[in-house]
């Protein structure tokens, strides 16, 4: 119901017909209670129908801080608490005085969005899609990583299918097209074009073009298998014992995650000398990831 109390009385017509406690002005289909004193418009069976402005807006999600930013949040979680925390933690890990504060809010939800953190009421951990990010096992696990985040934002997969490989418009109409066509409000504007921007640059989706002109897919190099003579295998093996102590090499054992394949990656050859504050940091690491990985049985 409308309250229509400020109505200018001079600019309505006289009522039809009047009732002890309603009168009914016919013009403007207005009804007048005398207990309440307020004025009521009739909604017909159509308007009832036809959708309102704010429910006919498509459902655009669209995060104040970029790509790169929402990885840090998931960075941080997963070497200060080995892949979960609480928000109070994330929040002074982050900067920020309190887990309620609003700018912090923000960059959750802009780590949320792009799918890289999940939450329950209590507890944030972070997904296989920032641990692919942060500890690929293989270099483009990375790249297909900030891809999908990347495109995991509506508003930036309809711009990416919509100018896809062709020339991007200029700054005003991408503000003309966000607000007219996915009803992003003013006040928005700047700052989704400038994270739209951003994003797409770190999720490489500019590295071919060169420029901010374009958003044409990265290439994504894998790793081709080789054909390997039958001396090339035993030299191979002789390489991976030596370097490995005589381990199993390869990818490892195919119940190890591959987030501890990729840190074993990391470790310098046998007798190479290596400083305690880089050894720390490898071994704190390595902590956070098999925490993550093997969490805890909670016991009563």
């Amino acid at each position: 119901m409308t309250d229509y109390s400020r109505l200018d009385m001079s600019s309505i017509e006289k009522y039809i017909y009047a009732r002890r406690n309603v009168l009914y002005y016919a013009p403007y289909d207005i009804f007048y209670q005398r207990k309440t004193a307020t004025y009521m418009k009739i909604i017909s069976p159509e308007e009832k129908r036809a959708p309102s402005e704010k429910q006919s807006r498509p459902n655009m999600v669209i995060p104040y801080f970029d790509l790169d930013q929402s990885i840090k949040v998931a960075q941080v979680v997963h070497e200060h608490g080995g892949g979960r925390c609480l928000p109070e933690q994330l929040a002074h890990w982050l900067g920020y005085t309190s887990a309620k504060s609003g700018t912090y809010m923000m960059r959750f939800y802009s780590a949320k969005y792009f799918g890289l953190i999940t939450a329950t009421r209590d507890s944030i951990s972070i997904t296989d899609r920032a641990l692919a990010i942060i500890a690929p096992v293989l270099p483009e696990d990375s790249i297909q990583a900030k891809l999908a985040a990347f495109l995991d934002i509506p508003l930036f997969t309809n711009i990416y299918e919509r100018f896809r490989g062709q020339a991007l418009p200029p700054e005003v109409g991408l503000k003309n097209l966000f607000h007219g066509t996915y009803k992003i409000s003013y006040d928005r504007l700047q700052s989704a074009l400038r994270v739209f921007y951003n994003s797409a640059e770190q999720a490489g989706f500019f590295q071919i073009s060169g420029d901010r002109s374009r958003l044409i897919t990265p290439v994504i190099a894998r790793q081709t298998e080789k054909k390997v003579t039958s001396a090339t295998k035993e030299e191979s093996t002789v390489e991976k014992q030596r370097t490995t102590g005589g381990g199993s090499g390869g990818e490892g054992p195919p119940s190890v995650h591959s987030a501890i394949i990729g840190l074993l990656r990391e470790l310098p050859p046998p007798g190479t000398p290596w400083n305690s504050t880089n050894k720390k940091r490898f071994l704190d690491a390595f902590k956070a990831t098999i925490d993550f990985i093997y969490p805890e049985e909670n016991t009563p």
